[in-house]
């Protein structure tokens, strides 16, 4: 009796163990980690920071490249929520999406671009910026936006 609560137990652990830990990877995909672009699954995403003659120019784009033609996906407002975080400094700002649910079609290895007005964002002095996309989608209708991937471009600001 007393080995059969012990096997039991032993396994209920390892259930926990092996599947209570792994929410936020699969959220975020299967690795997250920092960086200008990013593959995860059928998707590439990436951010550029590019100097402008009267402000930042500041994009991401995702990019389709699973095996269909195209692929549909849903998200609020835009794909990807951009942030700003000052390096040397204590400037945050965060996006936000207030529109409801849209459809965007992605075609296959055609680069989905998304703009981010800098202009929008006041007291931008000069500094070092970490500029962060997240591209925040699903695949269907019903359920909302359970993939992200973030990227990000750190760039001084003279």
């Amino acid at each position: 009796m007393k080995s059969l609560f012990s096997y039991t137990m032993l396994i209920i652990i390892l259930v926990f163990g092996l599947f209570g830990c792994d929410s936020e990877d699969k959220v975020r995909g299967e690795s997250y980690k920092k960086s200008d672009s990013q593959h995860v699954d059928d998707f590439n995403v990436s951010i550029n920071v590019e100097d402008g003659d009267e402000a930042l120019n500041v994009f991401a784009t995702i990019t389709y490249t699973g095996k269909e033609a195209e692929i549909d996906i849903y998200h609020g407002g835009k794909i990807f929520y951009f942030n700003v975080y000052q390096q040397d400094g204590d400037f945050e700002f965060f996006g936000a999406m207030d529109d409801p649910q849209l459809k965007t079609t992605l075609f296959k290895n055609e680069p989905h671009k998304v703009t981010f007005n800098v202009l929008e964002m006041p007291g931008l002095n000069p500094g070092t910026y970490e500029f962060e996309a997240i591209a925040s989608f699903s695949l269907n209708s019903e359920t909302p936006s359970n993939i992200e991937i973030p990227v990000y471009k750190v760039e001084e600001i003279e």
